[in-house]
């Protein structure tokens, strides 16, 4: 057996591993963004270039030299003969996911239910050919059509079918658009027994892969983090956040129970966290109490800021406008995430109460296409599309959802209704030099409109500081992995989303993988 990590061995996010047996027969475990990466040479406004984004990737060495990649991107023959048969896609966060769209079609993708919702959104919302889910075709541009022939051009309207394989988390079952996708089952992707198992995360969806490759169990668990630890804990859970979320709180705990008599095991695991082993942690029932307590103390405008994707955070949030009487606000892409995710699993369909409370912001575009239009028109025939001018009336009726890149919105409520209003940040801090730019340019807003901060904090200076009481990491504690991978008690152990192998290494010597090439 040969494990591959092309991506993720050395960093937080981009994970690309490829798994291949002896007899030259493999798959893919996730394959991502590497955004510290991606950075060093593109931003929002410098991007590949879509007529040859494939070529640009390979350049500047953003995607690994194998031959998994769309014919219709002229993609180069490499060296190897590794027959890739699925990609399996652990969850919806771009840095497991955002470049999906390079991968050939002959490879099926393996994923959830839930994670497809995300990921199907996320591509109608961005359109972008790296992560497109849906394969539009490219074909090299005729001699008389542009002056540079060799760069590709979309066929409008014209798609390629792509495999999917979905493992259902409920009992519904996921109708896929036999237009756009070739149904496969499990048994069609691996000759021994593969397992799809659900973990808990920040966004919805997430799941863990656990398969044999030459007489070795292989587990990979992608991004989790643990729910309740005690009695007390989940009482707490049952009773505010309901048993839907207490149960969602399991996921993670059954898939490493699953993997206790599993031997001998290779354990793939992700160590997001390890650096950060003395840091005061917050779950959601912590996000929740605490972002409770502010808004029952306020009686203006509530700005509330946290990842769309996360829809556990939102139903936190929507359950806070339940308890103090007031409506969520939601941008149109938020209510789309919302939306798809009640398709396609129960768990997320809201009750006639938090119906009740829940709204649609209408931004100040002037033309809506595509899945925000589709979402406006569905809003507006609920009857639940609200206009700025309903904030201005009555402000303190509402909870308004808008981050960094929804701020603009905010100028079309009343000055007097933003100043004294407070701002809720329950979402990560900013790590990256640009991260850190952009929260000092969305400091100037603050300031502007004197708005009150909870859970991030400005001073005179420009200096930030993210205070983490309104935020729970998507990630398991370093103590909790710890106490995991010892009652796992795994044979081998492989380290993947982590800058810090060494704390693996102090801990279980050489049973840890270090290399990010290695052969058995």
């Amino acid at each position: 057996m040969r494990i591959s990590v092309l991506d993720g061995h050395d960093s937080i996010g981009g994970n690309k591993i490829l798994i291949v047996d002896g007899h030259g027969d493999g798959f893919l475990l996730d394959f991502g963004l590497n955004f510290s990466k991606w950075s060093m040479y593109f931003e929002e406004y410098l991007k590949p270039r879509a007529g040859k984004v494939l070529h640009d990737l390979l350049k500047l060495g953003l995607v690994p030299k194998i031959n998994i990649y769309r014919k219709d991107l002229e993609a180069p023959e490499f060296p190897g003969n590794e027959r890739v048969h699925f990609l399996f896609l652990s969850h919806g966060h771009e840095d497991h996911t955002g470049l999906i769209g390079l991968i050939s079609e002959t490879i099926p993708i393996l994923t959830t239910n839930e994670t497809l919702a995300v990921i199907s959104t996320n591509a109608e919302i961005r359109q972008e050919v790296w992560n497109e889910l849906y394969l539009r075709k490219r074909q090299r541009s005729q001699a008389g059509d542009i002056y540079r022939p060799d760069v590709l051009k979309t066929e409008k309207k014209t798609f390629i079918k792509r495999g999917i394989c979905v493992h259902n988390t409920s009992n519904n079952s996921c109708e896929l658009d036999q237009a756009l996708f070739e149904s496969y089952k499990l048994k069609d992707l691996w000759k021994e027994q593969l397992y799809v198992l659900p973990v808990y995360h920040s966004v919805i969806g997430a799941s863990g892969l656990v398969t044999k490759v030459d007489d070795l169990w292989v587990a990979y668990t992608g991004d989790f983090r643990t729910g309740p630890q005690t009695q007390e804990e989940e009482s707490f859970w049952e009773k505010h956040l309901g048993q839907k979320r207490l149960s969602l709180s399991k996921r993670t705990e059954n898939f490493f129970q699953f993997l206790k008599d599993k031997k001998p095991l290779l354990l793939i695991i992700e160590g997001t966290t390890v650096s950060r082993e003395h840091d005061v942690s917050f779950d959601e029932k912590d996000v929740y109490q605490n972002a409770l307590d502010v808004v029952k103390k306020t009686s203006k405008l509530v700005i509330v800021d946290f990842p769309i994707k996360h829809l556990e955070r939102l139903m936190s949030f929507l359950r806070i406008a339940v308890e103090t009487d007031r409506l969520l606000v939601l941008m149109p892409k938020d209510y789309a995430y919302l939306t798809k995710m009640g398709e396609v699993e129960p768990i997320w369909e809201l009750s006639e109460e938090e119906r009740r409370h829940l709204r649609v912001f209408h931004t100040a575009k002037s033309v809506f296409i595509g899945l925000e239009k589709e979402v406006v028109e569905k809003a507006k025939n609920k009857g639940i599309l609200l206009l700025p001018e309903s904030i201005n009336e009555h402000p303190s009726s509402y909870m308004l959802c808008a981050g960094y890149w929804d701020f603009q919105n905010i100028l079309d409520l009343d000055e007097a209704v933003l100043q004294g209003s407070v701002y809720i940040h329950s979402s990560s801090e900013a790590y990256t030099e640009e991260q850190q730019m952009d929260f000092q340019r969305f400091g100037n807003w603050i300031k502007k409109f004197c708005i009150k901060t909870y859970g991030v904090e400005f001073d005179e200076k420009g200096n930030i500081t993210f205070t983490r009481e309104f935020h729970a990491s998507g990630h398991v504690s370093a103590e909790k992995l710890q106490q995991i991978i010892d009652e796992v008690d795994p044979t081998l152990i492989l380290p993947v989303h982590t800058t810090f192998k060494d704390w693996f290494v102090e801990r279980w010597g050489n049973r840890v993988i270090q290399e990010d090439f290695f052969q058995m």
